[in-house]
């Protein structure tokens, strides 16, 4: 396994591409061209640890880090190099992932732990990462590194008699460049062989290793990111397994092997009952590494029903906006409609069915309404089935591109704007928030007073009044029902003024969005057009909850405790964390998974904020946004994605 997971992300560093012209060396050749004693190669090891610690969150639970460590060291002590100091730490995340360092310092992931079935499985993992070590492909990686030009400079001073100072800027800039993280195909051939070797040493079956990769293929279609992401640039699962089973003699199989224990299951039973690893929340909610797994039972999760479904429907018609969407080159791509446009909910045939005219795009936008005890707080979502800025053969094919390099050179941008350079992609659904003030209890009487709009993970506020303390713009209404511009190709919504700007970014003219009730097809020449209403809550919502590997291709853990009591009325979900929970439709076209729900939108120049604040906490996040007083309520009467239902209130 080792180096054909996922490398750990490192914030605030840029991993850089590694040359596919390293060359290969065994450990005498590393060993005589490095000059790195045993003692400066621990060292490097020590340094490069305490450098990608402070990235990663271990797991600091006594009895699963003694079960991995004791597991680990048995076969330490049975592997070609038992010498070393070996050290074995739990990471306490929901990737598959796991990496050793030079020295001897190995790491597993919780989520790859989860993913093993049995112990000669995990035994399989650790045993590959010890032959890492064993080869001293670390001593390698530096020297591929060195030939690809990473400027590695501290190197050459090392191969005098390095100080520690220079090891640990060694190991600092190795860390930084991804050095570590990264092995040819013929090292980990060579850590399979020695890991085989080892696990059979130590009396665990050896066959583990391949079913272990049989049943990470398996899980492709089912988990797309998990695996996919996971192989990115290695050996795929099926020839890993195929070499594996290759180095094994069928006529030497021993019964005796052990293939599970009663410490493994034991250990796995309390691994599930400790608190699940919380969201990172530098990470970007398009590309959370959490899986899909279907329910246990096979039976769908939807959300519970609440009698007031139709007073939500009747407030959000209330504010519905007015949407002026633009039209660029390809205009179909830019009608408004459903994500089951199409009659399935499968997120990865949307980009193909959209070009299809016998797919009518019936304009509908989706709807979430929650309620304080001063305020309306209405999300609009607008679906677009191609995101396609570049066009729709350049943008496809450049974001393929952009992906294709960010594969090869890692998965950080420290910018944040990554996800925003890779042009195209499938499913596309940006939105609003409408934010109205109560006058008593008929909702017919309340004025909108703010509205905050999405486009490219940025967060644009506007008010109907004067200009705000925070510098926000005015919007103008129609009634009580804000005026939107929806840009072409790309989607961004914002404020519609009607100037040579927003004239110009149409090509091929505009429709007007209007609530009515009734969903209408664009038509050629047609100016105005109708659209409907579609609850998030009983779709999207339900979609995401149920665990739709169809339509979600990521998932999110929402930690609700990162936010005050919600209400006074009604007490706050019993279980604080929501998820993991789909939060990135799947989409294979251009920049995989890129598209979001409500819950996973996200403001870039805001990453230090919890993930999903804005759909979770629409109140307090609007509060803090236009820096608003004691008259604007942060306790919910009404916010049924966390629990809090208005029927319920007494």
């Amino acid at each position: 396994m080792g180096h054909t997971f996922l490398a750990p992300t490192v914030p605030g560093r840029l991993v850089l591409a590694v040359s596919s012209l390293a060359l290969v060396f065994s450990a005498t050749t590393a060993a005589q061209l490095f000059g790195l004693s045993e003692e400066e190669e621990i060292a490097l090891g020590r340094e490069a640890a305490a450098e990608i610690e402070k990235t990663l969150t271990l797991l600091e639970d006594e009895a699963a880090n003694d079960y991995v460590s004791d597991l680990g060291q048995t076969l330490a002590r049975l592997s070609e190099r038992p010498g070393l100091t070996y050290r074995f730490r739990v990471v306490d995340a929901a990737e598959i992932n796991a990496f050793a360092l030079p020295g001897g310092f190995i790491y597993v992931n919780r989520g790859l732990i989860e993913a093993a079935d049995n112990e000669s499985e995990l035994a399989g993992v650790l045993a590959h990462e010890i032959g890492h070590v064993v080869a001293r492909h670390g001593a390698e990686q530096a020297r591929r590194a060195q030939l690809a030009g990473l400027g590695l400079s501290v190197l050459d001073r090392l191969l005098g008699r390095g100080t520690g100072a220079q090891i640990g800027a060694l190991a600092a800039q190795m860390v930084t460049a991804g050095t570590f993280m990264r092995f040819s195909r013929d090292a980990e051939r060579e850590a399979d062989r020695l890991g085989a070797g080892n696990v059979r040493q130590s009396g665990h079956d050896p066959r583990g290793m391949v079913s272990f990769f049989e049943r990470l293929d398996a899980t492709r279609e089912g988990q797309p990111n998990a695996v996919e992401r996971f192989f990115a640039s290695h050996p795929e699962p099926t020839e890993r397994a195929a070499n594996i089973a290759d180095m094994l003699d069928p006529a030497s199989a021993d019964t005796a092997l052990r293939t599970d224990t009663a410490a493994f299951r034991a250990f796995r039973e309390h691994l599930i009952t400790l608190p699940g690893p919380d969201t990172d929340p530098e990470a970007d909610p398009a590309t959370d590494t959490g899986t899909l797994e279907p329910p246990s039972d096979g039976v769908q999760t939807a959300p519970p029903v609440y009698a007031s479904g139709e007073r939500d429907r009747q407030i959000a018609a209330l504010f519905a906006p007015v949407f002026h969407q633009a039209l660029g080159p390809d205009p179909r791509f830019d009608f408004v409609t459903r994500f089951d446009f199409d009659g399935d909910w499968r997120g990865d045939n949307n980009w193909q069915n959209a070009a299809d005219p016998g797919h009518r795009l019936a304009a509908h936008i989706y709807y979430a309404v929650t309620e304080t005890e001063t305020h309306f707080l209405v999300f609009y979502a607008v679906f677009h089935p191609r995101d396609y800025k570049g066009g729709n053969e350049r943008g496809a094919l450049l974001s393929e591109v952009l992906r294709e390099g960010a594969r090869i050179g890692g998965r950080y941008d420290p910018t944040g704007l990554s996800q925003d350079a890779v042009l195209a992609h499938e499913n596309d659904l940006e939105g609003c928030l409408v934010v109205a003030e109560k006058r008593g209890d008929d909702p017919r009487r309340a004025r909108v007073a703010f509205v905050e709009t999405l486009a490219h993970n940025l967060f644009l506020r506007y008010t109907t009044g004067a200009r705000s303390a925070v510098g926000a713009e005015r919007v103008a209404l129609q009634g009580q029902q804000p005026e939107l511009y929806i840009e072409p190709k790309g989607h961004g919504i914002g404020a519609y003024r009607g100037g040579a700007e927003q004239r110009a970014s149409a090509e091929r003219g505009f429709v007007t969005y209007a609530f009515a009730g009734r969903a209408e097809e664009p038509r050629a020449g047609a100016g105005q057009v109708d659209y409907d209403l579609t609850s998030i809550y009983d779709t999207l919502w339900a979609r995401a909850l149920a665990a739709d590997t169809e339509t979600y291709g990521a998932t999110t853990r929402y930690d609700l405790r990162s936010w005050a009591s919600f209400s006074s009325n009604a007490a706050p979900p019993s279980d604080p964390v929501i998820g993991p929970i789909g939060s990135a439709f799947r989409g294979a076209i251009g920049g995989r998974n890129l598209a979001r729900p409500p819950w996973g939108w996200f403001d870039r120049t805001e990453r230090d904020r919890p993930a999903g604040e804005w759909f979770f906490d629409p109140a307090g996040t609007v509060k803090r946004h236009f820096r608003l007083g004691d008259g604007f309520s942060t306790t919910y009467v009404h916010q049924p994605f966390v629990g809090i239902f208005r029927d319920a209130n007494p």
